[in-house]
C-alpha cells in the first residue's frame, strides 16, 4: 500500500511552484491585465520624418484594429501604405448622390475588397506601460492612459522598426459596433497630424506636426444620402495656406466628403474648388484622401476618428500622414 505524504510536504511543494511561476498541473495560465481594460483599439501608426527634417522615402502610414486577449496575446488587423510605392486612388461604392453627385475616391488599398495586412504577438502592461513583441520579432512601446470611463488611450513612445509615431483608443464594445454618419454628434473633433510631403513648386520633400480637426458643427454639412455628408466651406483667413494652387482672384473654398459604406470605416477626401474644371462639380485630380476608423466607446458613443493620409499617387509624392480627430 503507498504511502500518503504528509500534509506539510504537500504545502512545501506548492510553496516552490508559486515561487517560480510554474503553473500547477489542471491550472489555467495566468491573466495578463490588459491595456487599459480595454480589448480593443482604432490605432493610427507611423513613421514620420521629424519636423524640419527631410523625409527618406522609407516613410510609411498604418491604421489598425488592435486586439488584446487576457492570455497576453495580440492581434493586429491593418491597413499598410510605404511612401517608396504610389497608390492610385480608389472608387468607393457611395457617392454624394443628393448634394454634387459625385463619386467618392479613397486611398488604394482601403478599398472594399482590399486586403486586410495581420500581425500577431504577444504583449504585457505594467502600470501605464504596454510592450507588445509581435511574431516578425519588431517591439513597439505604447503609455497607457484612462481619461475618463469607457474609453482608454494609448500612445507610441517608441519602436525597432521606424515607427515614431502613433496613437491609438479602446473600449470593451464589439467592434462590429459603429455609428451612421447621420447619428455622429454634430460638433468639432480636434487633434494632431504628422505628414510628410513633396512641395510641387521647389520639388522637396518636408515634414511637419500640428494640430487640426474636423468641424461638423459647421452649418455648410449637409446629409446628401445615409451613407455620405458633404460640405463646401470657404476660406477667409487671409493668412490661411490651404488652397495656394488657387490663381489670384479665384474663390478659395474646400469641398469635403465624409462617406461610410457601413461598419467602422469611413472615407474622408476633401479638394480646393479652385482646381475644378469647366463646369463639373466633380473632381477626379489629387485630392486629399484619408481613411478614417471610427472611435467607439464602452457605450457605444461615437467620439471620434483615428485615420492616416496617403495621398501619393506616385512614389515620394503627395503626402503620407497619421491623424486623430477626437473629443476625448
Amino acid at each position: 500500500m503507498p504511502r500518503r505524504r504528509p500534509l506539510r510536504s504537500w504545502l512545501v511543494v506548492l510553496g516552490i511552484f508559486a515561487l517560480t511561476g510554474v503553473a500547477l498541473p489542471g491550472t489555467a495560465s495566468a491573466v495578463v491585465e490588459r491595456p487599459g481594460g480595454k480589448e480593443s483599439y482604432a490605432v493610427t501608426i507611423g513613421q514620420v520624418a521629424p519636423t524640419g527634417t527631410t523625409p527618406t522615402g522609407k516613410e510609411f502610414s498604418r491604421l489598425a484594429m488592435y486586439y488584446f486577449d487576457p492570455d497576453g496575446t495580440v492581434r493586429e488587423a491593418f491597413w499598410f501604405w510605404s511612401w517608396s510605392i504610389g497608390y492610385p486612388a480608389a472608387t468607393i461604392r457611395s457617392t454624394s448622390a443628393g448634394c454634387d453627385n459625385c463619386q467618392i475616391h479613397t486611398a488604394g488599398g482601403f478599398q472594399a475588397g482590399a486586403e486586410v495586412k495581420e500581425l500577431r504577438g504577444k504583449y504585457t502592461t505594467t502600470g501605464s506601460k504596454l510592450a507588445i513583441t509581435w511574431d516578425n520579432g519588431s517591439t513597439e512601446a505604447w503609455t497607457v492612459a484612462s481619461p475618463e470611463t469607457g474609453i482608454a488611450v494609448i500612445s507610441l513612445t517608441g519602436s525597432s522598426y521606424g515607427a515614431n509615431v502613433g496613437q491609438g483608443y479602446g473600449s470593451n464594445v464589439r467592434t462590429t459596433v459603429s455609428v451612421p454618419l447621420k447619428e455622429m454628434p454634430k460638433k468639432y473633433y480636434p487633434g494632431r497630424y504628422a505628414y510628410n510631403a513633396y512641395d510641387v513648386k521647389t520639388g522637396k520633400l518636408y515634414s511637419g506636426t500640428g494640430t487640426s480637426g474636423i468641424n461638423l458643427s459647421l452649418p455648410q454639412w449637409k446629409e446628401c444620402n445615409d451613407n455620405c455628408l458633404s460640405a463646401a466651406v470657404e476660406i477667409t483667413d487671409p493668412n490661411s495656406t490651404a488652397c495656394t494652387a488657387c490663381k489670384p482672384g479665384e474663390k478659395r473654398a474646400i469641398r469635403y466628403y465624409m462617406a461610410s459604406e457601413g461598419g467602422r470605416k469611413n472615407f474622408y477626401e476633401h479638394f480646393c474648388t479652385c482646381l475644378l474644371q469647366g463646369d463639373s462639380k466633380c473632381y477626379n485630380g489629387g485630392s486629399h484622401l484619408k481613411p478614417q476608423l471610427q472611435v467607439i466607446d464602452d457605450s457605444g458613443r461615437f467620439r471620434g476618428w483615428v485615420g492616416v493620409e496617403a495621398q501619393h499617387r506616385v512614389a515620394n509624392r503627395g503626402t503620407i500622414a497619421v491623424h486623430w480627430y477626437t473629443d476625448v
